[in-house]
């Protein structure tokens, strides 16, 4: 027993030993030093060039490292509306950062406070033009009344997802966000190394989160099955017409989700990233606008479409014919639709993730859906992401 407690310890050591010498590796590869190793000048002698320093920091509040990798975007679940518009690829995405929870309502309450204290001192930007419309949740033929009265006003629901935001909305609160964090790091040093800008993900970087890298998975979980060891929903969602909760069985907490909207932002397991719903709750904004063929037109690395309008001139095509079905499908420069599709516009972004009105379907990572950008829904929110400078890991 001793002997196998040496061993024990031992490999303690020694594994400690590795990772200190692959830490001091990384810092002395990345370390600037005191002279160019170009030109022998020492930096800042006399007015030569000073490069500023920068040491190794914590993720920016809220946000958890996603190590970039390869993986199969697109794909899941059956296709079973027959879009089409999410044929597997093989892609890279860059490390990021992203948040571990969908925007909060005391999140939004926050940001509401600050541009409306900006405004009382001369600010710009509207604060009515930045509340969420809680308008979304009234129905002619349902009395959801209550909620659309109490959802975002009652502290009860601090903690659950804001909605209601379109996708505007969503990049004003990106905005703020970066300039709040760091202002707050200019107060303390006012040459501090500020963090990156953050921004709604990119739905290939939404997807790969919200895989975690268990990507020939169908949900954001392992195995086929909707619920835990436990017995109990892996997420909110509708289980089918009429059923928003689940039949309450026992204590009604291990055959149901609990929940008939929305559910706290860290309720559920997070997945092996560390992220909460990434399927169900709410579904999510990314930053893409949105066309059938984009898994199979942007690049490999970092896929993103930015916008409808690609460098492919009419000329390129064989016939009129064939160049207006694709432009239907890829872009449109003229404001009017060539074809009758939501998708020949370019304020029609894309979000992703199953919620609380949607079914099992909708849960898969790869599922893609479309919205309009100034429009909003009860069941749409959104996280931010951040660029991984340095190190990919």
């Amino acid at each position: 027993m001793k002997n196998r407690n040496l061993v024990i310890v031992l490999a303690v050591i020694f594994l400690a030993g590795m990772m200190s010498s692959c830490t001091s590796h990384k810092e002395k590869i990345n370390r600037v030093g005191k002279s160019s190793s170009k030109t022998g000048m020492k930096y800042g002698k006399a007015e030569h060039f000073q490069p500023v320093k920068y040491k190794e920091r914590d993720p920016a509040p809220g946000l958890v490292l996603i190590p970039g990798g390869t993986f199969l975007m697109g794909g899941g679940e059956k296709d079973i509306e027959f879009k089409m518009d999410n044929r597997q690829r093989q892609v890279t995405v860059q490390s990021f950062y992203l948040d571990v929870t969908e925007t909060s309502n005391v999140d939004w309450k926050e940001f509401l406070h600050s541009i409306l204290t900006d405004q009382e001192n001369g600010g710009k930007t509207k604060h009515d033009d930045l509340y969420p419309d809680t308008n979304v949740w009234r129905r002619d033929l349902a009395f959801n009344d209550p909620i659309a009265e109490e959802y975002f006003r009652h502290p009860a629901f601090n903690m659950y997802p804001v909605v209601g935001v379109n996708w505007h909305q969503a990049n004003e609160y990106c905005e703020w966000r970066t300039r709040t964090v760091n202002n707050q790091l200019l107060e303390k040093d006012e040459e501090a190394v500020l963090y990156p800008a953050y921004r709604l993900p990119t739905e290939a970087e939404w997807e790969y989160a919200a895989r975690g890298l268990l990507e020939s998975e169908i949900y954001a979980w392992e195995g086929k099955s909707l619920r835990n060891a436990k017995g109990r929903f892996n997420a909110n969602f509708k289980r089918g017409r009429g059923d928003y909760a689940g039949w309450r069985g026992g204590d009604g907490k291990h055959m149901t989700d609990g929940y008939m909207i929305t559910a706290p932002v860290m309720e559920f397991y997070p997945n092996d990233f560390g992220l909460y719903n990434m399927s169900g709750n709410v579904a999510e904004w990314t930053q893409d606008t949105y066309r059938i063929l984009a898994l199979e037109d942007v690049e490999d690395f970092n896929p993103f479409r930015r916008k409808g309008k690609t460098d492919i001139r009419p000329d390129d095509w064989l016939d009129d014919i064939s160049y207006k079905r694709k432009e239907s499908l890829l872009f449109n420069p003229d404001p009017t639709p060539i074809a009758a599709n939501n998708d020949a516009f370019d304020n029609i972004k894309v979000y992703r993730g199953g919620s609380w009105s949607d079914i099992a379907y909708y849960l898969s990572p790869g599922t893609r859906r479309y919205f309009n950008a100034d429009s909003s829904a009860a069941n749409l929110g959104f996280r931010c992401a951040m660029i991984r400078v340095g190190s990919p890991e």
